[in-house]
């Protein structure tokens, strides 16, 4: 392992780097990161991991569950498709990226509007809903609630840890949610954003935690969010700004 990648690993809280123990460690962890899984991290993926960075499984749901509840961070599952928290702050940057030009398949349409009249929704009442037989997967709801989470149209909300078993799931499963309605500002500062915008800040901030990256990882990190002929503009205005380096394939913070 070069020096690098040692010291991504080391900004990332990646493999022993653990130590987080507090919300407000966590907020001040996922802001410098911008993007962090919610779960374990992903062989060959560039990304922060809750509960690598917090090093136990339970601390590390109620954690999360208390940054969501408290607007610090939202859920998507917009970059590299698996799900993550990202810092509130870069959520109208997402939103902006994540809805260009999306047609929504029947059943996610369908879905939208259950979501928007349930009293507290989870994949569970959307899968009887669409009438999904038990125990069936892949299954036409998760796929439609995967579509609209990654059109920023809806995201899942805070739910209690249990105190036993897997701590990812209460009791009463994880709601999920009509994204204007619980992220309005977001919403509306997403409105004033460009691609030209939203696209350079996004990446900025996950160099700055990555400290490097590969043009064909951050295509295939950022490629729900935007084109390459995009991505290679975002690079291009970072570098014109002083805050990446190009060297070759690598992209750098600076």
């Amino acid at each position: 392992m070069d020096a690098l990648e040692r010291k991504q690993r080391e900004r990332l809280k990646l493999g022993a780097h653990r130590g987080v123990t507090t919300e407000a460690q966590l907020a001040k962890f996922l802001a410098s990161v911008g993007v962090a899984l919610r779960y374990g991290p992903g062989a060959g993926l560039p990304l922060a991991s809750v509960y690598a960075a917090v090093g136990d499984e339970r601390r590390a749901a109620v954690l999360t569950n208390a940054l969501i509840e408290d607007g610090a961070a939202i859920e998507t599952n917009a970059i590299a498709g698996r799900v993550a928290l990202l810092a509130s702050e870069l959520a109208p940057a997402l939103v902006a990226l994540a809805r260009r030009g999306r047609e929504l398949s029947d059943a996610a349409d369908r879905v939208l509007g259950y979501i928007a009249n349930a009293e507290r929704p989870t994949a569970g009442q959307v899968r009887a809903f669409l009438g999904v037989p038990p125990k069936t997967w892949p299954n036409a709801a998760d796929d439609a609630l995967a579509e609209l989470q990654r059109a920023t149209l809806i995201d899942r909300g805070a739910t209690a840890v249990p105190e036993t078993g897997a701590p990812y799931l209460g009791k009463d499963g994880i709601p999920y949610r009509v994204f204007d309605r619980a992220h309005p500002a977001i919403v509306k500062a997403a409105a004033k954003l460009t691609v030209a915008a939203a696209a350079p800040a996004l990446l900025a901030r996950y160099l700055s935690g990555a400290v490097f990256a590969k043009r064909r990882k951050l295509a295939s990190l950022f490629g729900a969010l935007m084109s390459k002929p995009e991505l290679a503009a975002a690079i291009d205005a970072l570098v014109a700004d002083g805050r990446a380096a190009v060297d070759g394939e690598l992209v750098l913070a600076r």
